[in-house]
């Protein structure tokens, strides 16, 4: 059963749901197109009513994965949250709070050090940086999320192509750190 947590109903079920199964861990990255630098880059070929709808429809998605986190606070259970290190996301008005709650810590890793990799011009792959802040109440995994490029390779640009997609998807050393 697929899960459109645009539509109400389904972002009810997921509460829900949550709510029921008392997950350790939810982990919750609500897409950061519309709060992104580089897609903002793309802002001046839509219409102003389109860039309204799509950056009011990006807040309804993160101020419901900050509805989650707060859940799991108040039933001493874990969040993770991961976006761009220099996402607009992280100034948007439901975050200040949660940031400053005792509970919770972030850290900045580079998601090279994980394994991403993107295809750059002439079909070459290579590691991809990507500075990314991790938001979570679980000490333990935020310790395995903190490393950072170590400047021993090249990284290919996210920039182009549509490259900027391969860093949508967690490479599969992110998904064993947050495992660990």
């Amino acid at each position: 059963q697929s899960w459109d947590l645009r539509i109400a109903e389904h972002r009810a079920r997921a509460r829900r749901r949550i709510i029921r199964e008392k997950p350790f861990l939810v982990v919750g990255s609500p897409p950061c197109t519309e709060f992104c630098a580089i897609q903002a880059l793309n802002h001046p070929r839509l219409s102003e009513q389109e860039r309204r709808r799509r950056l009011t429809e990006a807040r309804v998605l993160l101020d419901f994965a900050v509805q989650i986190y707060r859940l799991q606070l108040e039933g001493r259970r874990h969040f993770l949250r991961e976006h761009p290190a220099s996402a607009a996301s992280w100034r948007e008005e439901s975050m200040p709070a949660l940031r400053a709650d005792p509970r919770v810590s972030e850290i900045v890793g580079d998601l090279c050090r994980y394994g991403l990799r993107a295809t750059g011009p002439g079909g070459v792959s290579g590691p991809a940086k990507k500075p990314t802040r991790f938001l979570s109440s679980s000490p333990s995994v935020l310790q395995q999320l903190g490393f950072r490029c170590r400047g021993d390779h090249r990284h290919t640009s996210l920039l182009g192509g549509g490259r900027m997609s391969a860093a949508a998807v967690y490479p599969p050393g992110l998904c064993l750190a947050i495992l660990k």
